[in-house]
């Protein structure tokens, strides 16, 4: 489950020019002339594409609904998660035999998504790339995210909210990781009455990750506002008399209309926001992402959901984070 050089380096340049690669699929098969709706997702957090009928599936005792149970590639165990059932869509026996396995990547987290069809990879703009809004097309808003068109067309196509899919997935996870959440403000983490009175900004267009966020910056008594997308967030901050009242930003990457990219070229651009401490938080979590992200003036890269490091991170901003002792620990 390796990225080739030459994805990498093909996706490091769309990334420096505010464009991705975008897998696109169906969850359902065609029925007579009815033409099931389009889905995408960042061909970077695609490991490989296999074909269904070549893996059984292992049931696991007490899980969700929506795990169809496990898999076994090359030594590893992974959760297939039933697409089309948290969608609503039903599969036969017959189409699941014809269905495809997408392998995606989403903060170290190896899973396995049921879809009937890959269409295809097209290029796109993060310009190109919509916010979520209500559609005439049979399909969950819910459950979306953003949406763009399929290329010289006016055909849809929805990008999921795949955080949202995970929490309701894989509850014991989603436990943990809003359990941590609400933990936080019974830990020992004190900072300066400057930081306290600043503002934490942060892009996320994932409204599951948005909550997340702002119940860890609420528990650790930190002033904060969330935005949708990496657009409105550099349009708030131009419209700032001041920024002495900003403490840090954080990014999500993949976001509508501006990507984190562009959020952190353009913010490290311009003389009155290059010493803006800014912190990627982002599903994409290879080491070949951290280094392109860094490489383009981030001062932090962390994944989604750890509240530790996201404690952590805020105060090395700070200036105020100890190491712990090694030899304490263990």
């Amino acid at each position: 489950m390796s990225t080739t050089l030459e994805q990498v380096e093909k996706t490091a340049q769309l990334s420096k020019n505010n464009q991705m690669s975008l897998m696109i699929f169906q969850v359902q098969f065609s029925q007579s002339d009815d033409e099931p709706p389009y889905y995408g997702m960042n061909v970077f957090k695609v490991r490989e594409v296999l074909e269904g009928r070549a893996y059984d599936i292992a049931p696991m005792p007490d899980h969700n609904p929506l795990i169809e149970g496990m898999i076994e590639l090359r030594g590893v165990y992974l959760p297939v998660i039933d697409l089309p059932k948290w969608m609503s869509f039903d599969m036969t026996d017959e189409e699941r035999e014809k269905s495809i396995i997408i392998v995606a990547d989403f903060s170290n987290n190896f899973i396995g998504l049921r879809v009937s069809h890959i269409y295809g990879v097209e290029e796109k703009n993060w310009s190109d790339i919509h916010p979520a809004g209500n559609y005439n097309v049979d399909v969950n808003s819910n459950q979306i995210v953003n949406h763009t068109y399929l290329e010289n067309s006016e055909t849809l196509c929805f990008i999921l909210d795949i955080e949202k899919l995970l929490i309701e997935a894989m509850p014991a996870v989603a436990e943990k990781i809003f359990a941590s959440a609400k933990t936080v403000e019974s830990t020992d983490v004190h900072f300066s009455d400057d930081m306290y009175q600043k503002t934490i900004l942060f892009a996320e267009d994932s409204k599951s990750i948005q909550k997340y966020m702002g119940m860890v910056f609420s528990q650790l008594g930190l002033k904060y506002q969330g935005f949708d997308d990496g657009r409105q967030l550099l349009d708030y901050i131009d419209e700032l008399e001041s920024l002495e009242g900003v403490s840090m930003v954080f990014t999500d990457l993949e976001m509508p209309v501006a990507s984190g990219h562009t959020v952190i070229k353009t913010l490290k651009a311009s003389p009155r926001t290059n010493k803006m401490p800014i912190i990627v938080h982002t599903s994409m979590t290879s080491d070949n992402n951290s280094r392109e992200v860094l490489g383009m003036g981030a001062d932090y890269f962390i994944g989604k959901v750890d509240t530790d490091l996201i404690i952590e991170t805020i105060q090395k901003v700070e200036g105020s984070y100890v190491e712990p002792d090694i030899a304490s620990v263990g």
